[in-house]
């Protein structure tokens, strides 16, 4: 009897795998190989699911903005917003790597307008997210309701992609305490409650 493939979880998989392999050689080095070998994959496979690697990045980048739209639409309007922001810091080695991953793909967008356009899409999304959490938050008396949904949603993303930044090209003077430190500063002034 063949054996049966999932191939959405396998196209994840393999995502998964260039993002290892980004994170780890940067997107320029990143070869075909090297994500089929990091996918315990061949080549063929590879363009099975993709159609070369520029998809296979795309995809790579998508499972990263996934995972993080993931959590927002899994969050609850009892969920602390700062607390859920520091979920996304580089403070441990995976996240770190997202981070390097995520970064590659703005040095792309700088000079690509269909790369722009997608990273513009995904950052609205996000927007969207943090603004529905912020709007909940005021129904429920949390937070106050001279916060402004979708500019304050802004502000978050642009803290927390400054801490990103910052901490992936300068680990040591950003270890995960002075970012926490720094998120809470930055942030609960921003999210004054009722």
């Amino acid at each position: 009897m063949p054996k049966k493939i999932d191939h959405n979880a396998r196209r994840r998989d393999i995502a998964r795998a260039a993002i290892s392999v980004i994170g780890a050689q940067g997107i320029d080095n990143t070869r075909l190989i090297d994500v089929a070998r990091a996918a315990n994959a061949t080549t063929g496979a590879i363009t099975h699911y993709f159609e070369g690697k520029d998809a296979l990045l795309l995809a790579a980048l998508d499972r990263l903005a996934q995972d993080i739209l993931h959590a927002l639409r899994h969050a609850s309007a009892e969920d602390d917003l700062v607390e859920l922001a520091a979920m996304l810091l580089p403070v441990d080695e995976q996240r770190l790597r997202d981070w390097r991953v995520w970064l590659s793909f703005f040095g792309r967008a700088v000079g690509d307008p269909a790369m722009a356009r997608i990273n513009k899409a995904y950052y609205e999304e996000f927007r969207d997210g943090i603004a529905g959490l912020i709007r909940a938050q005021q129904k429920l008396g949390k937070l106050s309701r001279g916060i402004a949904p979708e500019s304050t949603a802004d502000a978050i993303i642009s803290v927390v992609d400054g801490f990103g930044v910052r901490t992936s090209l300068e680990r040591e003077e950003w270890p995960p305490e002075r970012q926490r430190q720094q998120l809470e500063a930055m942030l609960r002034p921003l999210l004054p409650p009722r």
